[in-house]
């Protein structure tokens, strides 16, 4: 039977091509991932703010397929109302999908912080500058100091389309010395096969929105497995 340690219930924005191959390749043996699409094909921060009334719906429809644990795969749609928007999400889609275990982008980036201690981060985008900076505050609010930002002030389904060339080099210009960890931010955007090239590169972790969504749905569903090949957060337990 598939996914017969769990099932991964993962809410998309209908835009994204980038999130479904990424998480089949950090997929552990007998773990699969399901989806369930919301409507989105870019916009600024009101737009952004609106997915959350697509929300709800699309985790009770993913519950469907009783996943051990959900998340809404969307940072920015996670983040646009500022500090605590986050949680909120989390409550509706449970009020809907049965109190599964749920989290998001955002939340699993903050849990992947807290994990690896990190307190001053990097943080590289594609986003619109109004996105990038509200960003900033969302994490800067949660605690986190943020002490370079650098974005590519890319909107919709281009953001698919950004080659890896251009975010290792995004990431390196970031990439600040004092900083604990570089931020790569976005599910839309292609990060998974270089993580470990910018980490040996930089010196220093690289978390990415699809990774540490991942490494959270797995410890939500009580999977504890070290990861390989896709940085140092998917080998902490």
């Amino acid at each position: 039977m598939y996914g017969w340690r769990a099932r991964l219930g993962v809410i998309i924005p209908s835009l994204n091509v980038v999130t479904e191959p990424e998480f089949s390749l950090m997929a552990p043996k007998g773990v699969t991932c399901h989806y369930q699409r919301f409507s989105f094909t870019g916009g600024g921060i009101e737009v952004l703010k609106e997915l959350g009334k697509l929300v709800p719906d699309a985790a009770e429809e993913i519950s469907h397929v009783r996943p051990s644990a959900v998340a809404m795969c969307c940072t920015a749609g996670s983040f646009a109302g500022g500090r605590g928007y986050d949680e909120m999400l989390i409550q509706k889609m449970k009020e809907r999908n049965g109190n599964l275990p749920t989290t998001t982008a955002s939340t699993s980036v903050l849990d992947a912080f807290n994990k690896l201690g990190i307190k001053k981060i990097s943080m590289a985008v594609p986003y619109l500058e109004e996105i990038a900076k509200t960003e900033t505050k969302f994490f800067e609010d949660n605690g986190i100091k943020v002490l370079s930002l650098k974005w590519l002030n890319k909107d919709g389904f281009e953001m698919n389309e950004i080659p890896y060339e251009m975010v290792y080099n995004l990431a390196k210009e970031a990439n600040e010395p004092e900083s604990e960890a570089i931020f790569i931010s976005c599910v839309a955007l292609h990060t998974i096969e270089i993580i470990d090239q910018i980490e040996q590169d930089m010196k220093k972790p690289v978390i990415t929105s699809n990774q540490a969504t991942m490494w959270n749905l797995l410890r939500l569903a009580n999977i504890h497995e070290k990861i390989e090949g896709y940085g140092k957060l998917l080998l902490n337990t």
